[in-house]
């Protein structure tokens, strides 16, 4: 026989029991999977130039509604919303910005790009702004648009050198996230294809101007 002490005990222990059962239960409000993406430099290859040299690239402005990492969509042109579950690994400006980074790297006419640490004068400034990275929704397909603008400054020049515009869209099979990211790295490609021509084009006719006035100047030196 147990003791009355241990019997009150039991009974008390008893709810208890049953509450904590119930609780493991219930069912469990877990929150929605965050799935990140994010955005890698193409592969771009140019031929070299008689001497290397060192560009600055300023940090890629964003226009509003693309300063997060937020990856954005539109229903109408009057619309702007973000995924849910999805986001890009960083703001879009940063990932574009590494990505142009990356494939200037990888010139044989670029001996070092600068981002953040300014070592030496460089001669070329690079200058970027994002107007838009989106997924315009219509119906069941959509479109992806990425809008960006650069100009690239002669230093020593002192000037503009270059200005060009990339408005590109491509089209998507399915509306959500997977795919809207997949269309974007298509555009970039294309973007950064055109920053590393464009860049490649202003920096050798800079050189052949110089090559041409340091000819013609030793020709009028030896009249």
């Amino acid at each position: 026989m147990l003791s009355a002490p241990v019997r009150r005990l039991l009974r008390a222990a008893l709810p208890l029991s049953c509450l904590l059962l119930g609780a493991c239960a219930l069912p469990v409000s877990r929150p929605p999977l965050q799935h990140s993406y994010r955005l890698d430099a193409p592969d771009v290859r140019t031929a070299p130039l008689p001497q290397a040299v060192v560009v600055q690239l300023l940090p890629v402005t964003a226009a509003a509604g693309f300063q997060t990492a937020a990856m954005m969509y539109s229903r109408s042109p009057q619309t702007l919303e973000p995924y849910r579950d999805s986001r890009w690994l960083a703001p879009p400006s940063r990932l574009i910005a590494d990505a142009i980074a990356a494939a200037l790297r990888r010139q044989p006419w670029v001996s070092a790009v600068q981002q953040q640490t300014v070592l030496v004068d460089a001669p070329w400034a690079l200058h970027c702004s994002l107007q838009r990275l989106e997924h315009d929704v219509h119906g069941s397909r959509g479109t992806v648009r990425l809008d960006l603008t650069c100009e690239l400054a002669d230093r020593h020049g002192r000037g503009v050198a270059a200005h060009w515009r990339f408005d590109g869209s491509e089209p998507v099979a399915v509306n959500d996230a997977a795919h809207f990211a997949q269309a974007a790295q298509v555009l970039l490609d294309r973007a950064v294809d055109a920053v590393v021509q464009h860049t490649r084009s202003a920096v050798q006719a800079a050189g052949t101007s110089a090559a041409a006035a340091g000819a013609h100047g030793g020709a009028g030196d030896g009249g």
